[in-house]
């Protein structure tokens, strides 16, 4: 099987669980061995992050990041924040999904709020779990596409994505994209 990294996995429209129906999910990494790690980029919690990590001095990060809106990232350590942020040294990976207190520093000194999308938690798969999902038609795949994660309203994401795939007039199978937390 290709390696998906760097793609999007849209959910079929058949897909009905509260966490995973309707969910855009960027995978940042992904091998049969291994299994996969990504995160759902269209699930706003209706919070940003200062509502979130009151206790995070953002002055010794970016303070720009306050006002970032917080995502649900997946089911896997939903009470921990993680980046999802631009490589900053594996090249055959366009972006990294990380938590760790000094790659958030070293991000906050040169990268602006566009450059990071924040989440609670993150997806994963054991080895071959996505492999029997993709068989068994629970997700589209989608060549990865900045613009679906930085310049497309949250709560288009996922209409946007089928487009891109050229699937249109799938009308609104879910009330909303927003979780009530």
């Amino acid at each position: 099987m290709t390696n998906l990294s760097n793609h999007f996995l849209i959910a079929m429209p058949s897909v009905n669980s509260a966490m995973f129906g309707a969910s855009v999910i960027y995978l940042t990494d992904h091998s049969t061995i291994n299994g996969a790690v990504g995160v759902i980029i269209n699930k706003p919690l209706g919070k940003v992050v200062s509502d979130t990590f009151e206790d995070i001095k953002f002055a010794n990060y970016n303070p720009t990041w306050m006002d970032s809106m917080l995502y649900l990232g997946g089911t896997s350590k939903t009470d921990d924040g993680f980046i999802l942020h631009r490589s900053i040294g594996t090249p055959q990976q366009k972006f990294e999904l990380t938590n760790d207190k000094y790659i958030v520093s070293e991000l906050a000194k040169y990268k602006s709020k566009e450059d990071v999308f924040i989440a609670m938690g993150y997806s994963s798969w054991a080895s071959c779990q996505l492999e029997v999902e993709l068989r068994a038609n629970v997700w589209l795949v989608l060549k990865g596409d900045d613009r679906l994660i930085f310049d497309i309203d949250p709560v288009n994401r996922y209409d946007e994505a089928m487009r891109m795939l050229g699937v249109s007039n799938i009308g609104k199978l879910y009330c909303s994209n927003t979780i009530i937390a």
